[in-house]
């Protein structure tokens, strides 16, 4: 396909016929101007070859970046008997076994630790001016414990076993915990690798 302008007439002159080709247009780009050099920004790859269209190739995944699923539960919900001390107290005095559970997340050592501490009283003044939503705070704690050590679950799988089976998961909470202490150290683990020692 060719390109043709008119002929003009002006002062008694007349012009010849000019005829452009895409070849020609082609041609004055790459001659009659440098070449631009492709883009290169952070993170993309511009593909050179201008027959397939500019592309870009996605850049390689860093091992930093990979995605860490969570991790399961060492302790089941149902092994309440598997510490008979832990199954005592969380069956018949459930509220001083959160208020040890809640001290012990943001104070592995245990220091300063009294079982009439104020998670314990916020717990049992829950149980005893509204029962119906004493679940409220193990449902809040138990996400907690999620978060922190990465653990598998899900907000409504919470509250199902904080509503349900109350005391069966504060024991395994308890006991997750306690677990998860000794193999880190009591160090703070959050998901994705780092790791802060207390």
């Amino acid at each position: 396909m060719s390109y043709q302008l008119p002929e003009h007439h002006q002062g008694g002159h007349q012009y010849p016929e000019a005829t452009y080709s895409p070849q020609a247009i082609g041609n004055t780009q790459s001659h009659g101007y440098p070449q631009e050099q492709q883009p290169h920004h952070a993170g993309y790859n511009y593909n050179p070859d201008q027959s397939k269209g500019t592309g870009y190739v996605p850049p390689h995944s860093q091992g930093h970046y990979q995605h860490h699923h969570p991790q399961k539960w060492e302790h089941g919900l149902c092994g309440c008997f598997s510490k008979c001390g832990v199954c005592c107290t969380g069956w018949w005095c459930p509220c001083i076994l959160f208020g040890r559970t809640r001290h012990r997340l943001h104070n592995p050592t245990m220091n300063g630790y009294s079982c009439c501490n104020g998670g314990c009283m916020g717990y049992a003044a829950l149980c005893t001016c509204l029962p119906p939503f004493n679940f409220i705070l193990g449902l809040m704690q138990r996400g907690e414990i999620r978060r922190k050590y990465n653990l598998e679950g899900s907000g409504c799988g919470d509250c199902c076993k904080a509503f349900c089976c109350g005391c069966c998961a504060l024991i395994q909470e308890e006991n997750e915990v306690v677990s998860r202490m000794q193999t880190t150290g009591g160090g703070y683990q959050v998901p994705g690798g780092m790791q802060y020692g207390h």
